[in-house]
């Protein structure tokens, strides 16, 4: 199995510095001193989008699920200044520094009081298991539609919407039996 700077260095061999700089997001100059180890940074970083986008890797985020491993460190150095102010953005940056099995952030950069992050392991793999909380889902969809749509909502709309909410809580309720049954299984 080949390395990650060797897959690196085929990749650029293949193509050329220009084309693996477009699709790591670095510099020629950072991947031509990668590929002849003089690069004087952060190779864990380098390591990292290597892997990601070149080799495949993935990791389960407890907020967004299976994501590029690459993503998920990218969204680890984002500083509470940069952190929009949506729900999920603040949820993200929280799990971040709640002990997420995939952050590598210091003592230091952890927070005071960390939100619980459900997260088991399956074949010694992490993978977030969250319960689906449909009502928090519904309520968020609720003031989306209000933000969007303002009070003039149709009659038909709002029918199609009670009939969409009792679909969502079903869907909620058999996902999260099924993430039981799972967790079981597992055990």
């Amino acid at each position: 199995m080949d390395t990650w700077l060797e897959v690196l260095r085929q990749a650029v061999a293949s193509s050329s510095l220009a084309v693996m700089a477009e699709r790591l997001g670095i510099s020629r100059t950072t991947i031509s001193q990668v590929c002849n180890e003089k690069y004087p940074g952060d190779l864990v970083r380098i390591q990292g989008l290597v892997e990601s986008v070149l080799m495949g890797h993935t990791v389960e985020c407890p907020i967004l699920g299976r994501i590029p491993q690459h993503q998920c460190q990218a969204h680890q150095r984002r500083k509470a200044g940069d952190v929009g102010s949506t729900p999920n953005e603040i949820r993200l940056y929280k799990a971040c520094r709640s002990g997420c099995p995939h952050s590598q952030l210091g003592e230091e950069e952890l927070l005071r009081r960390p939100m619980r992050l459900p997260v088991k392991t399956i074949d010694s793999e992490p993978v977030a298991v969250a319960q689906y909380d449909a009502d928090a889902v519904l309520g968020r969809l609720r003031r989306q539609a209000r933000t969007d749509g303002g009070d003039n909502l149709s009659r038909q709309n709002l029918a199609l919407l009670a009939l969409l909410e009792e679909e969502i809580k079903i869907l909620g309720i058999r996902f999260n039996r099924l993430l039981v049954k799972a967790g079981k299984n597992n055990q």
